[in-house]
């Protein structure tokens, strides 16, 4: 008995099974500053950045200004130092990116924002940490350059639930068992009709 077809045809079962990968969230620019109240009171949410505690939303872990000798900001967490942020700017492709390599009590980043001129881009994934990421930034702001950089741990915020995916398997089980309703119903009306 040749298996390779059954091989074949469980292996495209199992890809179609397979989870698509999650990607960072862009969710639009906003108006102001990203922590205008103070970088100690700012907490971002999927809507914006707000000094209201009560929001549900992320607190700061870390800012870092723009420039060779960039200030620091540093959030919530005491074992943050700012070397666990490696961020690259390169003004001749308007391009940032970092890499965020966290200790072992670290948090975790779903949240961030980068500041340029009286606006902010925010962006999120509140499935997957964040550990790294590229932006042209031309494709954000009118001008070149940026201001600020920030960063934002998962907070009050929860976890979207998971969205539920029909494994195929399932789906050809609920196709038989509306098959054998629809066999038992035709059965009923053909045995009705007989008998009349």
């Amino acid at each position: 008995m040749d298996l390779k077809p059954y091989l074949i045809a469980s292996l495209l079962a199992l890809g179609a099974a397979a989870p698509a990968s999650a990607a960072i969230t862009y969710a639009g620019n906003f108006e102001g500053n990203d922590c205008g109240g103070g970088f100690a009171n700012c907490y971002a949410t999927t809507t914006g950045v707000t000094n209201n505690a009560n929001a549900g939303g992320s607190s700061t872990i870390y800012k870092r200004d723009s420039g060779f000798n960039a200030d620091e900001d540093f959030g919530r967490f005491s074992s943050i130092s700012g070397r666990e942020f490696n961020i690259n700017y390169s003004g001749s492709s308007n391009i940032i990116s970092f890499v965020y390599t966290p200790g072992a009590n670290d948090p975790e980043i779903h949240y961030f924002t980068v500041k340029q001129a009286n606006g902010y881009a925010l962006f999120y994934d509140l499935a997957n940490a964040i550990t790294s990421a590229t932006l042209d930034l031309d494709n954000y702001f009118r001008n070149r350059g940026y201001s600020h950089i920030t960063f934002y741990d998962t907070g009050l915020t929860t976890t979207p639930p998971p969205v539920a995916v029909p494994e195929p398997a399932s789906l050809a089980l609920f196709g038989a068992g509306l098959l054998g309703l629809g066999m038992v119903r035709r059965r009923k009306a053909t045995a009705t009709t007989t008998t009349a």
